[in-house]
């Protein structure tokens, strides 16, 4: 029985090491930095970061780290470099930045002989780098929309925030909460207009991915999702719980809705920092209307993108729903168009990875097109 009961446990011990993998993590000091903080000084734009490496039974053998931007430009080693396990970094521009760490290990195999394999852990906008503007922060906090507006287009003009987008993040957001709040002021007569043009002059400055920023991404998300529902999807009907053109014989409601949607997606595309998802729903309006050389085009060049695009871990979810419901009307449309549903089950197959839990196209693609089974 004490035989047994050794081999057992050695048994016990064999598994749980073949069953437990190396693993590495990322360890880091703060993760916003402030680049004109007067108070800490040139402190506020240094880091530091750690890997933590379970070896798990393995031998470590080297370190990789990646940052995104520029080294020299966008940011420098204050201490250590790319292969060293602790290194301290400074930041010198606004923006969010990628990060992973790659380590390199060696363990032996059943045969007795030694491998070589790797780990790595990647963390997208891990590092945020702004410039101060915690008063700006405060009046949106407040609720203060009108004074957020005033100071926001007070700052903006500011030559040091010449390539900073966040005052007109705020600016948006000011306009926004008077638009929600009903808020009357003598000089800003029209806020809804007026925060999707300060949205759209954000999205343009922002070339190093502040929206990425949760506080900033959650509220970009709210305000698509109040463009998007007021003039795109109000004017589509709903066809045994998936989206459909409108098809009564009123040509002149049918025509009004088309072209209330087209203006919708001009607008949206300029408020998403992926415009390409509106283009599907306008491929299929510009079908719908028998504009064919436009549709087409339109799908020639986005469906080779779609087939290449690996995630949608950026996208806000008003963009993923302005792509999912492009995609199932695409759908319906390119199975007219080509009299059979190879194209459409191309792009609803590549989309079941995204989409397949959600229920209008879970349904969409059972029922309509049988999974693209033969």
């Amino acid at each position: 029985m004490k035989i047994f009961s050794s081999l057992l446990l050695l048994l016990l011990i064999n598994t749980t090491v073949i069953a437990q993998k190396p693993s590495v993590t990322i360890k880091a000091n703060k993760n916003i930095l402030i680049l004109d903080d007067e108070k800490e000084g040139a402190s506020a734009r240094m880091m530091k970061m750690d890997v933590a490496f379970i070896a798990a039974g393995t031998k470590e053998k080297s370190v990789l780290w990646t940052i995104s931007g520029t080294k020299g430009k966008d940011w420098e080693f204050v201490s250590g470099k790319e292969t060293d396990r602790s290194i301290q970094v400074k930041f010198n521009r606004i923006g969010t930045f990628d990060v992973s760490a790659t380590v390199g290990y060696v363990y032996k195999d059943k045969k007795g002989e030694e491998q070589e394999d790797e780990v790595s852990e990647e963390k997208e906008a891990f590092i945020t780098v702004s410039n101060n503007l915690d008063d700006l922060q405060q009046l949106y906090a407040d609720q203060s929309f009108v004074k957020l507006v005033k100071k926001a287009e007070d700052t903006k003009v500011k030559p040091k925030y010449a390539n900073d987008p966040t005052p007109n993040i705020y600016l948006a957001k000011g306009y926004y909460g008077m638009y929600l709040k009903g808020l009357k002021d003598p000089q800003i007569a029209e806020p809804y207009e007026e925060a999707i043009s300060a949205t759209a002059a954000a999205i343009e400055m922002d070339q190093n991915g502040l929206f990425n920023v949760h506080v900033h991404k959650a509220w970009l998300d709210q305000f698509q999702k109040e463009v998007s529902t007021n003039s795109i999807f109000i004017n589509l009907e709903d066809a045994d719980g998936y989206p459909a053109f409108y098809t009564g014989k009123d040509v002149e409601k049918k025509n009004q809705m088309n072209d209330e949607m087209t203006t919708g997606l001009e607008i949206y595309s300029t408020i998403s920092k992926f415009p390409f998802v509106a283009r599907w729903i306008e491929a299929s309006i510009k079908y719908n209307a028998r504009d064919f050389k436009t549709a087409n085009a339109i799908y020639t060049e986005e469906i080779p993108r779609l087939m290449k695009l690996e995630n949608l871990d950026k996208l806000t979810e008003s963009d993923k729903k302005v792509l999912k419901t492009g995609l199932l009307l695409s759908a319906q449309t390119l199975t007219v168009r080509d009299k059979n549903n190879t194209k459409a089950c191309e792009i609803l197959t590549k989309a079941n990875d995204w989409f397949g839990e959600q229920k209008d196209f879970a349904q969409f693609f059972e029922k309509i097109y049988n999974n693209c089974k033969e």
